[in-house]
């Protein structure tokens, strides 16, 4: 899939300093230490401005609080997002998957209220990535299930070097996207991208000779810690999960009693929004489900709408999201108006407007940031990084644990908040934030 074009650069696009984003959206400042990383983003290609000037729209909106800007989201703003930006893959949609990433939206489908399933059920895993992790989890999670998992970006090869970090390589042994599996090891990777890539090719170019004659099955080649793979896609099938190389508006794709999408349409503009909702709506079987949004690992800065056929058409039952996002929430929009983002938003503005609930929070969080070592309050109140930071590779599992512990103490009373501003909210059954349409 290629991602659509940007909105295009309008007078309030043009910015020259962070301290102008700042001062124009958040009307104030974070620490030094975050802005001097922020400034990263000033000698950036345009879809990287962009994409940051369209996030301080995002956090205005939420009415993000400058002093919550961590050094870490400025890392995310400046260093992995030019990196992950379709612009930096020749404009593909670049196929990252996470372990874990929908467990909460399995259990979701399993406990939901809006439709029930029985054995044989397909469920469609539109944009799941690879390698298929996504996917993998829902044949495990649904074993009486068919699964079906689609991307149109399936490469040729698989290729691992000696940290089990991975690339994908099409047919002419081209990097089309490489990614960590560990937490550490993505600065390293995307600070210096064109020097991870070679790395990748020099790899390639020592394994492929080991390969044996293609006969379009699955092969492997192995040396010092290195591992290629052709046509990898076959070690992950087994009775109750397949796959297509396809994606939204493809015709040979099975009818499904859901279908699902995460992290795949926050790239593209409303157009493509509609059409895809269209072909959505003629592929699902009446009753089914349509469940789209974005997550993280473990269900992180989760948001997503929940759709049902009815009538031949989609009817929205439900957006939900995490506690979580009330403030670390990585603003990930291509385009104005996306959808779950803006609504997202909208609905973080709402809860950080009511002065008590938010003094709670963010007394809570703060604490549980200070204990975990990720993060203390400086002498003017802005997020900076303690003294003895945690290890970056611990620093992924004491966030989740930190989102566990938010969301037993929040969600109820964030659910209270949008019921007092006359929202229909509710919890759903897995502890997500839901309000209807």
């Amino acid at each position: 899939m290629q991602a659509s074009g940007g909105t295009g650069t309008k007078d309030r696009d043009r910015w020259n300093t962070v301290e102008e984003l700042c001062d124009r959206y958040l009307g104030g400042r974070p620490s030094e230490a975050a802005l001097q990383v922020l400034r990263n983003a000033e000698r950036q290609r345009p879809e990287v401005r962009d994409f940051l000037e369209r996030a301080f729209r995002l956090m205005a909106l939420s009415k993000f609080d400058p002093r919550d800007f961590s050094p870490f989201v400025a890392r995310f703003f400046t260093v992995i997002a030019p990196g992950i930006l379709p612009g930096a893959w020749g404009g593909i949609v670049p196929p990252f998957t996470l372990p874990g990433r929908h467990r909460k939206i399995d259990a979701y489908l399993r406990s939901n209220a809006w439709a029930s399933f029985e054995p044989g059920t397909v469920l469609l895993d539109v944009g799941c990535g690879f390698p298929p992790q996504t996917s993998i989890e829902a044949a495990e999670a649904f074993p009486d299930w068919q699964i079906v998992g689609a991307d149109p970006t399936f490469e040729q090869y698989l290729l691992y070097d000696e940290r089990e970090n991975y690339a994908c390589l099409d047919r002419t042994g081209r990097v089309r996207y490489f990614q960590a599996t560990r937490p550490e090891e993505f600065l390293r990777l995307y600070s210096d991208r064109d020097a991870t890539i070679q790395h990748f090719s020099q790899v390639f170019a020592q394994l492929l000779p080991s390969l044996p004659t293609d006969e379009g099955t699955l092969s492997t080649a192995e040396h010092d810690g290195r591992r290629l793979v052709r046509h990898p896609l076959s070690a992950y099938e087994r009775s109750n999960l397949t796959f297509v190389q396809g994606g939204f508006g493809s015709s040979d794709l099975p009818e499904a009693g859901v279908v699902r999408s995460f992290n795949v349409l926050i790239y593209y503009d409303a157009d493509f929004r509609r059409k895809a909702e269209q072909w959505v709506a003629q592929v699902l079987r009446p009753g089914g489900l349509f469940v789209c949004g974005r997550d993280d690992s473990e269900s992180l800065n989760a948001h997503y709408s929940v759709y049902r056929t009815e009538g031949g058409r989609l009817v929205e039952k439900e957006f939900a999201f995490g506690v979580e996002t009330v403030r670390h929430s990585l603003w990930y929009a291509l385009h104005d108006g996306e959808r779950e983002t803006w609504r997202l938003a909208e609905l973080l503005g709402i809860l950080r407007s009511d002065r008590e609930f938010l003094r709670d929070y963010d007394a809570r969080l703060d604490a549980l940031l200070a204990e975990n070592r990720i993060a203390v309050r400086d002498e003017n109140g802005c997020l900076a990084e303690p003294r003895d930071p945690i290890d970056v590779a611990q620093a992924l599992p004491a966030y989740q644990q930190i989102a566990h512990e938010i969301e037993a103490e929040f969600t109820d009373r964030a659910v209270s908040v949008l019921q007092r501003a006359g929202l229909h909210a509710w919890r759903n059954p897995v502890g997500h934030i839901a309000v209807g349409p």
